[in-house]
């Protein structure tokens, strides 16, 4: 196993360099630089003159070409430094930017993927036991809906009825106005109400395709020799299905949860979008229109080290949880 976990780190490594070399090339090339983004306001234009101008970019790296700055910038990571942001108005550690803004992202993410494991595995079990009825059929028929329907479609369909029609809910933001006067309870209650919106549209699309991945596991599983001795025996069908044949069904859904590790932290860039949550999402948006490389390299290298973290872990949680697999 150690073996496996060493070349596989190894492996990643080199992942990593040619994904963060990728797209630093891409976005040194694209149209437009940090100052071209800065001066097109005319505070910046009045407060940097052209000497101050070139001072900036000789400290980034963009008057050389873009393999030499990223040589430079792969040089700082080795150190430790990420560097910091090149908006005239936010030039804290990439790290201090990335850090504030993660907890928002995962105080989504993971209520969203919480409450799609506390919905998905009761229906998942109820369509393995009601398989082929009227009623597996409609929830199936209405999770595939669901599934079909594009997040930014929902949202603006939710806004409409329960923001702009019910006035139930608020439109946008993570607080009130008000939120520094409110009490304990109240400022519970008021993120509360921002969260229902954009958590109901990260969770609902995820049901069909986690639901039908349960019942898929649940019907190869309910077809075993064991399954059909523990009935046998005298066993009554909710137990075997629920204890015997669920207990084998989490070994593929655990494996789920290291893949989702850099969705988690990804967050959602449309929804952060509408709902102006400052999240993971939406500052990535927003540091490319303002060509900010050190932020978006910052953010890529987060990214892709999740992303082979979460394959990884997915690997190593299969090998812990079935003794039948192994990687020596």
């Amino acid at each position: 196993m150690l073996t496996y976990i060493a070349r596989r780190l190894f492996i990643g490594v080199f992942t990593i360099l040619a994904v963060t070399c990728l797209v630093y090339g891409l976005i040194r090339n694209m149209p437009g630089t940090p100052l071209t983004q800065m001066t097109e306001t005319a505070n910046v234009r009045q407060m940097m003159d052209e000497r101050q101008q070139e001072e900036l970019m000789k400290q980034y790296h963009l008057d050389k070409h873009w393999i030499v700055g990223y040589g430079y910038w792969l040089g700082n990571v080795f150190q430790g430094d990420l560097g910091r942001g090149i908006n005239f108005s936010d030039r804290r550690r990439v790290t201090t930017i990335i850090g504030t803004r993660l907890p928002n992202t995962l105080k989504l993410t993971v209520t969203s993927l919480l409450l799609t494991y506390m919905l998905c595995i009761p229906m998942g079990l109820y369509s393995t036991a009601k398989n082929a009825t009227p009623g597996e059929r409609t929830l199936a028929i209405t999770l595939y809906i669901l599934y079909a329907l594009p997040t930014f479609v929902a949202a603006i369909y939710l806004n409409l009825f329960f923001a702009v029609k019910l006035d139930w809910l608020p439109l946008s933001g993570m607080t009130s106005e008000n939120y520094s006067s409110l009490s304990t309870l109240g400022k519970t209650w008021d993120v509360l109400k921002h969260v229902i919106l954009p958590i109901t549209c990260l969770t609902y699309g995820s049901l069909a395709y986690y639901t039908r991945f349960i019942k898929a596991n649940m019907l190869e599983t309910i077809q075993q020799d064991y399954i059909r001795t523990a009935l046998a025996k005298g066993v009554s069908p909710r137990r075997a299905l629920v204890v015997h044949a669920f207990r084998n069904s989490l070994i593929p859904l655990l494996t789920l949860v290291g893949l989702t590790l850099p969705a988690l932290l990804a967050g959602s860039v449309i929804l952060e979008s509408i709902y102006q949550w400052d999240g993971i999402g939406r500052l990535f948006i927003e540091k490319i229109s303002q060509r900010d490389y050190p932020v978006i390299m910052g953010l890529v290298l987060m990214f892709s080290v999740m992303t082979l973290i979460g394959q990884l872990l997915a690997d190593v949680l299969y090998a812990v949880v079935d003794p039948r697999i192994t990687y020596s």
